[in-house]
């Protein structure tokens, strides 16, 4: 029997999300020398992880799983309250959603997950704007989270390093495994571009 495309990616929301919530844990404790807060740092690896699920799960299906990864967090500490921990989940998964749009926009085109070029792109555009999304957020919502005017540069060099270095591994890893199939079967139903 075959799940509806909605099921498979319900079922893929609901590993995703606990996915995304201990690398985050993860990336905390191996980078702790590296980051100047719970939510910046010089490397930060889940960032792929936001791009991939925006890419592999649709707009929609991926922010959902960002979302929930995000609101799973907030009970290990990373947010003082529930509605800190709302609106960072939030930003988490609108920052790589709307990268996508504007690559799409920009590029008049959509992204060619086999294309390396539009992938390091891709997560160009999501590290800036998702470190704007969280200080914007951060600036009207949580002023405490604002600790020095060099954190901005750090959350998109934070976000584009982890980004890109799991763009690599990831690319590297389908080329080996010839999973690009499965992957446009994941991504059914989203704008395809031409090759």
């Amino acid at each position: 029997m075959r799940l509806a495309i909605y099921q498979e990616k319900l079922i893929w929301v609901a590993l995703c999300a606990p996915l995304f919530a201990a690398t985050h844990l993860a990336n905390a404790w191996v980078f702790n020398h590296l980051s100047i807060s719970n939510h910046i740092s010089w490397v930060y690896l889940p960032a792929f992880l936001r791009v991939l699920y925006v890419l592999v799960l649709g707009p929609l299906w991926g922010f959902m799983a960002i979302f929930l990864g995000g609101i799973a967090l907030a009970g290990s500490g990373f947010d003082d309250n529930l509605r800190q921990a709302l609106l960072n989940a939030c930003a988490s998964g609108l920052g790589p959603v709307l990268a996508l749009g504007l690559f799409r926009l920009l590029k008049e085109r959509g992204l060619q997950l086999s294309r390396p070029s539009d992938l390091i792109q891709l997560c160009l555009l999501y590290a800036l704007l998702n470190a704007v999304i969280h200080h914007f957020n951060w600036a009207s919502q949580q002023p405490e989270q604002l600790m020095s005017v060099t954190q901005l540069p750090i959350m998109i060099v934070g976000d584009l390093t982890g980004a890109l270095l799991g763009a690599f591994l990831f690319t590297l890893l389908m080329r080996r495994l010839g999973l690009y199939q499965v992957l446009e079967r994941l991504s059914e139903g989203q704008p395809r571009s031409s090759p």
